[in-house]
């Protein structure tokens, strides 16, 4: 149960392995998943990150996830160099990112080359 749980959260889909080697880094792979998922969740709870859609409730990993993968790093080529610039966050964003410990102050910039 808990490994069909670890592969929903990660959106994967039914695999099957052949050899003990694939089926034991799988396996691995799986644990690994569900310590982050753990940490996450406390992460958010200790930092106390409501869901916006649900009052009351603290944002589970999988919802986090999906608002944090809507920023986007985007390369603009102007020509004579390339400009690298990082979406800006949401509010929602910006709380996530802080409970989970990862710093944002180089996005605000924009890289040139």
């Amino acid at each position: 149960a808990r490994f069909k749980v670890m592969k929903d959260f990660l959106g994967l889909r039914p695999v099957f392995h052949w050899t003990e080697q694939r089926v034991r880094g799988h396996i691995a792979l799986c644990v690994i998943a569900a310590t982050i998922e753990a940490i996450m969740r406390n992460d958010l709870t200790s930092a106390k990150v409501n869901d916006p859609d649900l009052k009351g409730q603290i944002i589970t990993p999988r919802r986090a996830l999906a608002e944090l993968a809507r920023i986007r790093k985007v390369n603009l080529d102007t020509g004579d160099s390339q400009v690298t610039v990082i979406t800006r966050r949401n509010a929602l964003q910006e709380k996530l990112l802080t409970a989970l410990g990862i710093n944002t102050k180089a996005w605000d910039r924009a890289e040139i080359a």
